[in-house]
């Protein structure tokens, strides 16, 4: 690949990633206008999102396995693209509520199709010993997609209303699927030592891990706005800005980790990143203080900001060309049925036992999570495969 095309799709893929999770999070942005214009009640909003994350599952299950079998990942990525901007575009025409409603949620089949490929592209192009070096700042993109688009869609709601600035935000989407379109595709130089990924033991422990994490930090991340009013005393405009504090904190991990990463095995990472979000999410439970509560919400972003770059880029190093689409589509399909369950096991036991104790109980899968990967960190220790060792050699 010469430069300017690896500088072309280095830019594409920050800008896609901050677009793309920006699409994922259009709903909760819309939600209260439904409630105000179509009378939406709480559960059927929930479903919309259950229904959405669950397709956006499945589908980035799909299309990581197409992108890995016809090596064409970048013309699915701009598939994506456009499919998710004419979808979001088109509530300006219509005004039936079920069409709305399908609309959003067919949006979540473009969606699927960047995370698995785009995350693959990236581990592939980048230069030996700096796939944690990008992956890192590829994530960071994410999060800055989703703190800005959060500001932008209610300045042009106040403007024009939602209607308009979901055709507003829809254009970009357009020139984006026409730059993946651009890129020329390259096919990928196979190392002769890179074999078949055979380790399915490896793989279950892995996601098993990771689903359980997830669980525990969507079960926080689903409640926090409303564990801040309810527990801590602020007033709901101010609550909402919680998820920015985490989003922060998401943030500087990617950027500091970044440089870091690729000195160290990134399964380390890995374990610091789960041990440390259980145990400052218990020990969050026991804060009333304002800013302490809000220093350990940012320092629960940080470790979140470690663990996915510092995960990504133990796959791309394990895994093949020919498998890292599928297994990169298998982590957002597992993380996908954990942010599918959270909300209303979670949701089940504050009503019972109080948001306080739900939160506590969210540490243990975490905590469980974490032991998982302390087994995988010894199994690759161990392994007799040479790849394998080879990213947990760097201490």
């Amino acid at each position: 690949m010469n430069k300017n095309q690896k500088n072309m799709q280095l830019k594409l893929s920050l800008l896609g990633h901050a677009y793309n999770d920006s699409y994922h999070f259009i709903i909760p942005l819309l939600l209260p206008f439904f409630r105000q214009e179509f009378s939406f009640t709480y559960l059927q909003s929930g479903l919309i999102l259950t229904i959405h994350v669950a397709l956006r599952s499945i589908f980035s299950l799909v299309f990581g396995s197409l992108g890995d079998h016809f090596n064409h990942k970048h013309l699915f990525i701009a598939f994506g693209f456009i499919l998710s901007s004419i979808l979001l575009g088109s509530v300006i025409w219509v005004s039936s509520l079920p069409l709305v409603v399908t609309a959003l949620l067919l949006m979540a089949i473009g969606v699927s199709t960047f995370h698995p490929l785009a995350t693959a592209m990236v581990g592939e192009k980048a230069k030996p010993g700096k796939q944690g070096h990008d992956l890192s700042f590829f994530n960071a993109g994410g999060t800055i997609g989703l703190s800005i688009m959060s500001l932008l869609f209610g300045w042009l709601v106040q403007l024009w209303g939602w209607r308009m600035a979901c055709l507003i935000i829809s254009l970009p989407g357009f020139l984006l699927g026409w730059g993946y379109i651009q890129l020329k595709n390259e096919v990928p130089v196979h190392d002769s030592t890179e074999t078949k990924l055979t380790y399915k033991s490896l793989y279950i422990i892995l996601f098993t891990a990771h689903g359980l994490r997830n669980l525990g930090t969507w079960a926080i991340l689903s409640f926090l706005p409303t564990y801040a009013t309810d527990y801590i005393g602020l007033r709901p405009a101010l609550s909402a800005w919680v998820i920015s504090i985490f989003f922060v904190g998401v943030l500087s991990g990617n950027l500091s980790i970044s440089n870091i990463i690729d000195q160290k095995s990134p399964l380390k990472f890995v374990n610091f990143a789960t041990i440390s979000a259980a145990l400052l999410i218990f020990t969050l439970t026991y804060s009333t203080i304002p800013i302490v509560t809000g220093l350990l919400v940012f320092s629960i972003g940080l470790s979140q900001g470690f663990y996915f770059p510092a995960q990504n880029t133990w796959l791309t190093r394990v895994s093949t060309n020919k498998t890292r689409g599928k297994l990169f589509g298998f982590t957002i399909f597992v993380e996908g049925i954990s942010a599918t369950i959270a909300p209303s096991l979670y949701g089940w036991l504050a009503d019972n036992f109080g948001l306080v104790f739900a939160y506590r109980l969210a540490s243990i899968p975490i905590l469980i999570g974490f032991f998982f990967y302390i087994i995988l960190y010894y199994m690759v220790k161990t392994s007799k495969n040479t790849r394998l060792r080879n990213t947990i050699a760097l201490s």
